[in-house]
């Protein structure tokens, strides 16, 4: 039988295959991210029976069951809660999975980062957005996104050449949000020193909560005060001009989802979510969906799973994230509030990479680092 933190590796290299090895062209990633999610529950009941980790981790998977159930009668239940509920499993097993990096994994992880830049050449060659910029075969903010988790892969595993490759297509690119948290990285990693004292305060968390409470104070302050005079900007000057309609639209949205939620919080609606995105744009009139994970979340499964969830990946990120790899979890909370990738409170595939990079990250370090709740 596997070893369980082996089988982590295994895990995680498999990620690493499907996130930038494997094109998302025509469904080609879907069965392997299928036999991904099923293979959670399948580890997680191994683990229980093997007594590796606490029953005490049943209470969140009753939890998500019972909202699950909740869903199917209001008929909003939506494959994209199916997948986020079969990788709870891998979040409540995941302190289990956390592996040493060896050298010969580490030399074996070299190959898959090979691989990767092979695809992502191709693709920035055959693929491009309807205004021209080459990309990924993932829609253009999930190829940035993307690109961002393989520069701290690159940065954690000690490939250099992969940070400068990333860097280099940023450019073709032309992703403010993954510029900026290029350079969001670069201050934290440079500048943290000075505020040791600040840091070692905050837990994951609280860092969490005050940057979703300062992006919803600032779409109402945006709403109210700016108006953009570009509509979409999609020349170089697109990195340093902020104020177009693109941005606008997002902080626009952000309003709209705290306005149905603080108009009538126990709605149905509110507390067990639309659904579908687009059931939400059409009972609010509005244009574009939520560009925040936050808000993305809460109009899809409601108020009640983004708080169960979020109390579940949130604790694991509070005992993963510390003053040695700080520099890698600030740029990701950014992207997560900016865009509606499934980096912090959703569980998913790229939720478990990063847990697992962090954990890397902070044994670099720090010999002992702490780890998830969900130890027996």
């Amino acid at each position: 039988m596997l070893r369980s933190n082996y089988l982590g590796f295994l895990i995680f290299a498999f990620i690493m295959v499907i996130f930038f090895v494997i094109p998302e062209f025509g469904g080609m990633q879907k069965p392997f991210r299928i036999a991904l999610c099923l293979s959670f529950p399948v580890i997680y009941l191994a683990l229980l029976l093997k007594k590796e980790i606490s029953y005490y981790t049943l209470l969140p998977v009753a939890g998500a069951t019972l909202l699950m159930l909740l869903m199917d009668l209001q008929g909003t239940l939506q494959s994209s809660y199916v997948n986020a509920y079969l990788c709870l499993f891998g979040l409540l097993s995941i302190n289990v999975l956390l592996f040493e990096l060896t050298t010969e994994r580490k030399a074996n992880l070299r190959y898959l980062f090979l691989l990767s830049a092979i695809s992502f050449l191709l693709q920035f060659l055959i693929f491009s957005h309807s205004d021209g910029r080459p990309k990924l075969a993932y829609e253009l903010n999930e190829a940035g996104a993307y690109l961002f988790l393989f520069f701290i892969a690159a940065d954690i595993l000690g490939c250099r050449w992969g940070k400068l490759l990333v860097i280099a297509l940023s450019l073709f690119l032309l992703s403010r949000l993954l510029i900026f948290s290029i350079i969001i990285y670069y201050l934290v990693k440079y500048g943290k020193k000075y505020f040791t004292g600040i840091i070692a305060k905050l837990s994951a968390a609280t860092m969490a909560v005050s940057c979703f409470v300062l992006i919803s104070i600032l779409s109402l302050w945006y709403t109210s005060n700016i108006h953009s005079t570009v509509s979409y900007e999609t020349g170089f000057h697109r990195i340093v001009h902020l104020n177009d309609g693109s941005n606008q639209i997002r902080f626009k949205t952000n309003t709209i989802v705290l306005k149905s939620i603080f108009s009538s919080p126990t709605h149905p609606t509110v507390l067990l979510g639309y659904g579908s995105v687009q059931n939400f744009l059409k009972a609010q009139k509005a244009d574009f969906p939520p560009h925040n994970e936050l808000f993305d979340s809460l109009v899809q499964f409601g108020l009640l799973v983004v708080i169960l969830f979020a109390l579940v990946s949130l604790s694991s990120f509070n005992k993963l994230v510390s003053f040695s790899n700080i520099e890698y979890f600030i740029p990701i909370l950014f992207y997560t509030s900016i865009l509606w990738v499934r980096y912090l409170l959703i569980p998913g595939p790229e939720m478990l990479f990063i847990l697992f990079l962090l954990f890397i990250a902070g044994k670099k370090n720090n010999p002992a680092p702490t780890v998830s709740f969900v130890t027996k």
